[in-house]
């Protein structure tokens, strides 16, 4: 079951990452996005960093050092 919630999780950050890739390129390309693509980016990026959040607490959580903490 852990491997399949780290198995969605990558896809998650798949998928998030390869929509801001799009978007970068678009920009370079076509200038400023219009302003209600920046709303739905600016929410790709916040479930990007909730996602990096939530894996980095997940591994503080797995990890102890030599006193049973960090």
């Amino acid at each position: 079951m852990v491997d399949k919630q780290k198995e969605q999780g990558s896809d998650e950050w798949d998928d998030i990452l390869n929509h801001l890739r799009q978007v970068r390129q678009q920009v370079q390309e076509q200038g400023p996005l219009p302003e209600h693509e920046k709303q739905q980016v600016t929410d790709a990026f916040h479930r990007g960093l909730a996602l990096l959040e939530n894996q980095v607490r997940d591994a503080q959580g797995g990890l102890h050092g030599s006193s049973g903490g960090w």
